[in-house]
């Protein structure tokens, strides 16, 4: 018996149908699988560029940054573009699998700069690395010692009222030795504080630093490079204080030095801006004579005791002018000199690492109204108390009062100098640094089964997808 060829024409059609479907679905399988692996080749491809941060800079200062760059200073993303490419081409170059693909192109949609915003990203990232190091009752009591420093500062002492005095305010019985001592304290005062800031405080056998950086080219002054996110990022005001408690522990000044390359004093340039360790130390010397010598006159003019001695002593030496105004003016004038004294006594002690309370005490109060000329020696300090606040304590208390610009881009100036002194990071710039980004990973993969079909269909030759990931380090 023999079989019609018509039956076996259709056999083959149906068989070859039956496999083109097999194909079909097989194909339609592996692309989605090809889909699944674009998907975690872009997830992993972003872990990797995130891993890529700059360690020195977290080893030092706890900030996680990717440099755009690639450590060569240039504008544009394109070597970061190319690195990404890399690590999406490590993870899928090889032998042709089942679910091959190829990276073909990347494209960096949204990315935000630390430098952004006048520095918010940084502060932020700063403030998340510190938070958990710190409790509220600290950063309440850092905020507390700035109010007291910022009401301080603004006091004009001079502008307290006027005490009336009367001849039984001046029951003193001065020795003609304690007036000879004291005739000269105000001008011996004054000729005193005409010497160099630092020469008042600090010996003249101690060292002080002349690092010295451009300032010029500093981020603070350099027209810096911008992100493009509409994310956004603002620092609260809680983010502000415990920032400027990072700053006081992660960044150098006088009397702490931490090994950084660039300024010794990166605290104080921060609170005065110049150029070199020299003139910012001056800077915060000077701020802390002219605050010391203000509540040490609000200590002096709380004292009745001492008081009761200024005007014995301006009483004994103007007395001759009859005059119970101009022996007023000589009280205070002899008050105020002998606070600036009492406060050049406190600066020392502070920049030796001892501690200063606000307002102090009668007890707490160090230097003779008629032995001045002791305190001009510069071995001779303050006090100790130890409640009371430090030289990091009143730097902090200034930190916290400083606007969030220049806290922030400050502080980035100082780590810019310093990341610029270790082999291999002389060209990191801070407005290069990426700390949040999308990115976008094109791709294309050849069908594979296909080919075995028996359909003619352009668009099936290759296929291409777009996967996007996002990163950030906030």
């Amino acid at each position: 018996m023999r079989c019609r060829g018509s039956i076996t024409l259709f056999m083959c059609m149906t068989i070859m149908m039956i496999t083109s479907l097999g194909f079909t679905l097989i194909e339609t399988s592996r692309f989605y699988g090809v889909d699944s692996k674009a998907v975690l080749v872009t997830s992993t491809t972003a872990d990797n560029t995130f891993s890529e941060y700059i360690r020195p800079l977290w080893e030092q200062y706890g900030i996680l940054g990717i440099d755009r760059s690639h450590g060569t200073g240039d504008e544009g993303d394109g070597f970061l573009r190319d690195r990404i490419l890399d690590f999406a081409n490590m993870q899928t170059q090889g032998n042709v699998d089942y679910l091959s693909l190829n990276p073909i192109d990347v494209s960096i949609d949204d990315y935000m700069l630390l430098t952004d915003s006048d520095g918010a990203p940084f502060i932020h990232e700063a403030a998340i690395c510190y938070r958990d190091n710190i409790g509220k009752e600290l950063t309440s009591k850092v905020n507390d010692n700035s109010r007291e420093v910022s009401n301080y500062e603004n006091l004009n002492p001079m502008s307290l009222p006027a005490k009336n005095s009367s001849d039984e305010d001046n029951n003193l019985n001065l020795t003609e030795e304690q007036i000879r001592k004291g005739s000269s304290m105000v001008e011996d005062v004054n000729s005193f504080k005409s010497r160099g800031i630092l020469e008042q405080v600090i010996p003249s056998d101690k060292e002080v630093s002349a690092e010295s950086f451009n300032l010029s080219e500093s981020v603070s002054h350099r027209n810096l490079h911008k992100g493009n996110s509409k994310n956004s990022t603002k620092a609260s005001s809680l983010d502000k204080i415990v920032f400027s408690m990072y700053l006081k522990d992660r960044l150098s000044h006088f009397g702490k030095d931490l090994g950084h390359g660039g300024l010794k004093y990166e605290l104080e340039y921060i609170v005065s801006g110049n150029d070199n360790d020299t003139d910012n130390l001056k800077g915060v010397v000077g701020r802390l004579l002219a605050l010391r010598g203000s509540v040490n006159y609000v200590a002096l003019y709380r004292d009745e005791a001492r008081c009761n001695q200024a005007l014995a002593l301006s009483a004994a030496l103007l007395a001759w002018t009859g005059n119970k105004g101009a022996i007023d003016a000589g009280k205070y004038a002899i008050m105020a000199a002998w606070a600036y004294m009492e406060g050049v006594l406190d600066v020392r002690l502070l920049l030796d690492g001892g501690k200063i309370s606000m307002i102090k005490s009668q007890e707490e109060w160090t230097s003779d109204l008629f032995n001045i000329g002791a305190c001009m020696s510069p071995d001779f300090k303050a006090r100790n108390c130890e409640t009371g606040m430090s030289y990091e304590d009143y730097i902090l208390a200034f930190l916290v009062l400083e606007s969030s610009r220049n806290e922030s881009m400050r502080s980035l100036d100082v780590i810019e100098n310093s990341m610029n002194s270790i082999p291999y990071y002389e060209n990191l710039k801070m407005d290069n640094l990426i700390c949040d980004m999308d990115i976008t990973i094109e791709y294309e993969a050849d069908p594979m089964f296909f080919s075995l079909v028996t359909l003619d269909v352009p668009f099936l030759d290759f296929y291409q997808f777009k996967k996007k990931e996002y990163r950030s380090y906030l």
